[in-house]
Protein backbone atom coordinates (compact mmCIF):
# COMPACT_ATOMS: atom_id res chain seq x y z
CA UNK A 1 0.00 0.00 0.00
CA UNK A 2 1.34 3.44 -0.92
CA UNK A 3 1.76 6.31 1.52
CA UNK A 4 -1.03 8.12 -0.35
CA UNK A 5 -3.43 5.32 0.60
CA UNK A 6 -2.26 5.17 4.22
CA UNK A 7 -2.88 8.85 4.97
CA UNK A 8 -6.19 9.35 6.77
CA UNK A 9 -7.96 12.68 7.06
CA UNK A 10 -8.86 11.72 10.66
CA UNK A 11 -5.21 12.19 11.65
CA UNK A 12 -4.57 15.28 9.51
CA UNK A 13 -4.72 18.93 10.52
CA UNK A 14 -6.51 21.52 8.40
CA UNK A 15 -3.99 24.35 8.07
CA UNK A 16 -5.68 26.60 5.49
CA UNK A 17 -9.24 26.87 4.22
CA UNK A 18 -10.48 29.58 1.88
CA UNK A 19 -12.95 29.83 -0.99
CA UNK A 20 -10.79 27.87 -3.45
CA UNK A 21 -8.01 26.10 -1.51
CA UNK A 22 -7.69 23.72 1.45
CA UNK A 23 -4.38 22.44 2.79
CA UNK A 24 -3.89 19.68 5.34
CA UNK A 25 -0.69 18.46 6.96
CA UNK A 26 -0.65 14.78 7.82
CA UNK A 27 1.54 12.45 9.86
CA UNK A 28 3.04 9.51 7.98
CA UNK A 29 3.64 6.13 9.61
CA UNK A 30 7.38 5.46 10.18
CA UNK A 31 8.38 9.07 9.45
CA UNK A 32 9.12 12.18 11.52
CA UNK A 33 8.30 14.40 8.53
CA UNK A 34 4.76 15.51 7.73
CA UNK A 35 3.11 15.13 4.35
CA UNK A 36 0.55 17.50 2.88
CA UNK A 37 -2.72 17.28 0.98
CA UNK A 38 -3.82 20.35 -0.99
CA UNK A 39 -7.20 20.59 -2.72
CA UNK A 40 -7.86 23.48 -5.08
CA UNK A 41 -10.70 24.53 -7.34
CA UNK A 42 -9.12 26.03 -10.44
CA UNK A 43 -11.06 28.19 -12.91
CA UNK A 44 -9.42 26.67 -15.97
CA UNK A 45 -9.96 23.59 -18.12
CA UNK A 46 -8.39 20.36 -16.96
CA UNK A 47 -6.19 20.27 -20.05
CA UNK A 48 -4.69 23.66 -19.14
CA UNK A 49 -3.43 22.26 -15.83
CA UNK A 50 -2.09 19.16 -17.58
CA UNK A 51 -0.31 21.32 -20.15
CA UNK A 52 1.36 23.33 -17.39
CA UNK A 53 2.43 20.24 -15.46
CA UNK A 54 3.96 18.79 -18.62
CA UNK A 55 5.87 21.99 -19.38
CA UNK A 56 8.82 21.44 -17.04
CA UNK A 57 10.87 24.26 -18.59
CA UNK A 58 8.73 26.83 -16.76
CA UNK A 59 8.68 25.03 -13.39
CA UNK A 60 10.99 27.62 -11.86
CA UNK A 61 8.27 30.22 -12.44
CA UNK A 62 5.65 28.53 -10.27
CA UNK A 63 6.83 25.45 -8.31
CA UNK A 64 7.80 26.82 -4.90
CA UNK A 65 11.55 27.19 -4.24
CA UNK A 66 12.50 25.36 -7.45
CA UNK A 67 15.81 26.67 -8.79
CA UNK A 68 16.05 24.22 -11.67
CA UNK A 69 13.96 21.51 -13.30
CA UNK A 70 14.93 19.55 -16.37
CA UNK A 71 14.03 16.39 -18.23
CA UNK A 72 16.55 13.57 -17.83
CA UNK A 73 14.78 10.87 -19.82
CA UNK A 74 11.53 10.45 -21.69
CA UNK A 75 10.59 6.82 -21.14
CA UNK A 76 9.06 4.70 -23.87
CA UNK A 77 5.35 4.74 -24.66
CA UNK A 78 3.29 5.46 -21.49
CA UNK A 79 6.01 4.69 -18.94
CA UNK A 80 6.47 8.34 -17.94
CA UNK A 81 9.57 10.51 -17.64
CA UNK A 82 12.54 11.04 -15.33
CA UNK A 83 12.90 14.62 -14.06
CA UNK A 84 15.62 16.44 -12.10
CA UNK A 85 14.66 19.20 -9.65
CA UNK A 86 16.87 21.46 -7.54
CA UNK A 87 15.12 23.06 -4.57
CA UNK A 88 16.39 26.01 -2.55
CA UNK A 89 16.64 25.61 1.22
CA UNK A 90 17.09 28.37 3.81
CA UNK A 91 20.60 28.93 5.15
CA UNK A 92 22.32 27.02 6.72
CA UNK A 93 20.43 24.04 5.26
CA UNK A 94 21.84 22.66 1.99
CA UNK A 95 19.80 22.81 -1.21
CA UNK A 96 18.11 19.55 -2.18
CA UNK A 97 18.27 17.56 -5.41
CA UNK A 98 15.16 15.55 -6.26
CA UNK A 99 15.01 12.98 -9.04
CA UNK A 100 11.59 11.58 -9.77
CA UNK A 101 9.80 9.36 -12.18
CA UNK A 102 6.40 10.77 -13.10
CA UNK A 103 3.81 8.58 -14.76
CA UNK A 104 0.36 9.63 -15.93
CA UNK A 105 -2.90 7.71 -15.92
CA UNK A 106 -6.34 8.66 -17.21
CA UNK A 107 -9.63 7.14 -16.12
CA UNK A 108 -11.36 6.44 -19.46
CA UNK A 109 -14.83 6.80 -17.91
CA UNK A 110 -14.48 9.94 -15.75
CA UNK A 111 -11.48 11.59 -17.51
CA UNK A 112 -9.79 12.05 -14.13
CA UNK A 113 -6.03 12.42 -14.62
CA UNK A 114 -3.56 11.02 -12.10
CA UNK A 115 0.17 11.70 -12.14
CA UNK A 116 2.19 9.52 -9.79
CA UNK A 117 5.55 10.79 -8.50
CA UNK A 118 8.14 8.41 -7.15
CA UNK A 119 11.77 8.88 -6.17
CA UNK A 120 14.64 7.45 -8.26
CA UNK A 121 17.44 8.86 -6.12
CA UNK A 122 20.21 6.72 -7.64
CA UNK A 123 19.50 7.73 -11.25
CA UNK A 124 22.48 10.15 -11.26
CA UNK A 125 25.79 10.06 -9.33
CA UNK A 126 25.74 12.14 -6.14
CA UNK A 127 26.77 15.79 -6.32
CA UNK A 128 28.63 16.93 -3.19
CA UNK A 129 27.29 20.49 -3.63
CA UNK A 130 23.75 19.37 -2.74
CA UNK A 131 21.87 16.82 -0.65
CA UNK A 132 20.03 14.15 -2.65
CA UNK A 133 16.50 13.49 -1.41
CA UNK A 134 16.43 9.74 -0.67
CA UNK A 135 12.66 9.16 -0.53
CA UNK A 136 9.62 10.87 -2.03
CA UNK A 137 6.10 9.90 -2.91
CA UNK A 138 3.48 12.19 -4.35
CA UNK A 139 0.68 12.65 -6.80
CA UNK A 140 -1.44 15.08 -8.75
CA UNK A 141 -5.13 14.33 -9.40
CA UNK A 142 -6.87 16.62 -11.87
CA UNK A 143 -10.64 16.15 -12.01
CA UNK A 144 -12.78 18.02 -14.56
CA UNK A 145 -15.74 19.79 -12.94
CA UNK A 146 -16.96 21.60 -16.04
CA UNK A 147 -15.61 22.79 -19.37
CA UNK A 148 -13.73 25.64 -17.69
CA UNK A 149 -13.16 24.43 -14.15
CA UNK A 150 -11.33 21.54 -12.49
CA UNK A 151 -10.31 20.27 -9.08
CA UNK A 152 -6.60 19.79 -8.42
CA UNK A 153 -5.41 17.55 -5.59
CA UNK A 154 -1.68 17.72 -4.81
CA UNK A 155 -0.17 15.31 -2.26
CA UNK A 156 3.46 14.92 -1.28
CA UNK A 157 5.68 13.32 1.32
CA UNK A 158 9.45 13.83 1.35
CA UNK A 159 12.23 12.39 3.45
CA UNK A 160 14.66 15.29 2.88
CA UNK A 161 17.88 13.49 3.78
CA UNK A 162 20.95 15.13 5.26
CA UNK A 163 20.91 16.92 8.59
CA UNK A 164 17.66 18.81 8.92
CA UNK A 165 15.54 18.58 12.08
CA UNK A 166 12.01 17.38 11.47
CA UNK A 167 10.53 20.22 13.53
CA UNK A 168 12.10 22.75 11.18
CA UNK A 169 10.92 20.98 8.04
CA UNK A 170 7.43 20.52 9.48
CA UNK A 171 7.05 24.23 10.26
CA UNK A 172 7.57 25.04 6.58
CA UNK A 173 5.63 22.14 5.05
CA UNK A 174 2.55 24.27 4.27
CA UNK A 175 4.58 26.78 2.23
CA UNK A 176 5.17 24.39 -0.68
CA UNK A 177 1.53 23.57 -1.47
CA UNK A 178 0.29 27.09 -0.75
CA UNK A 179 2.68 29.00 -2.98
CA UNK A 180 2.69 26.30 -5.66
CA UNK A 181 -1.10 26.29 -5.92
CA UNK A 182 -1.34 30.10 -5.90
CA UNK A 183 1.20 30.25 -8.73
CA UNK A 184 -0.47 27.42 -10.66
CA UNK A 185 -3.79 29.27 -10.48
CA UNK A 186 -2.24 32.22 -12.30
CA UNK A 187 -0.02 30.29 -14.72
CA UNK A 188 -2.87 28.27 -16.24
CA UNK A 189 -4.45 31.51 -17.48
CA UNK A 190 -1.70 31.91 -20.05
CA UNK A 191 -2.79 31.44 -23.64
CA UNK A 192 -0.18 28.75 -24.36
CA UNK A 193 -1.89 26.35 -21.93
CA UNK A 194 -5.32 26.63 -23.53
CA UNK A 195 -4.23 24.18 -26.24
CA UNK A 196 -4.47 20.55 -25.07
CA UNK A 197 -1.26 18.52 -25.14
CA UNK A 198 -0.88 14.98 -26.39
CA UNK A 199 0.75 13.55 -23.26
CA UNK A 200 1.18 9.75 -23.04
CA UNK A 201 -1.32 8.92 -20.30
CA UNK A 202 -2.05 5.26 -19.68
CA UNK A 203 -5.79 4.57 -19.92
CA UNK A 204 -6.48 2.76 -16.67
CA UNK A 205 -9.14 3.39 -14.04
CA UNK A 206 -7.62 0.93 -11.55
CA UNK A 207 -4.27 2.80 -11.43
CA UNK A 208 -5.84 6.14 -10.48
CA UNK A 209 -5.24 6.42 -6.72
CA UNK A 210 -7.88 8.66 -5.19
CA UNK A 211 -8.31 8.34 -1.40
CA UNK A 212 -8.98 12.06 -1.09
CA UNK A 213 -12.79 12.11 -0.95
CA UNK A 214 -13.06 12.89 2.78
CA UNK A 215 -10.64 15.79 2.45
CA UNK A 216 -12.98 17.34 -0.12
CA UNK A 217 -16.21 16.83 1.81
CA UNK A 218 -14.96 17.95 5.24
Amino acid sequence: MSILEKISNASCTLRLNNDWLKIYTCPVPTSDFLSFVAIATIDAPQHAVLSLLYDIEVATEWVWKTREMRLLQELSEDEGRIVYQLVSAPWPVSDREIITRSQGYMDPETSEAFIKLECVADYLPLNNKYVRVPELEGAWNIIPLSENQCRVVFRLHIEPGGEIPSWLANIAVIDTPYHTMVNLREMVKKEKYLTPIDAPFKKSAEDVIQHYEKFITD
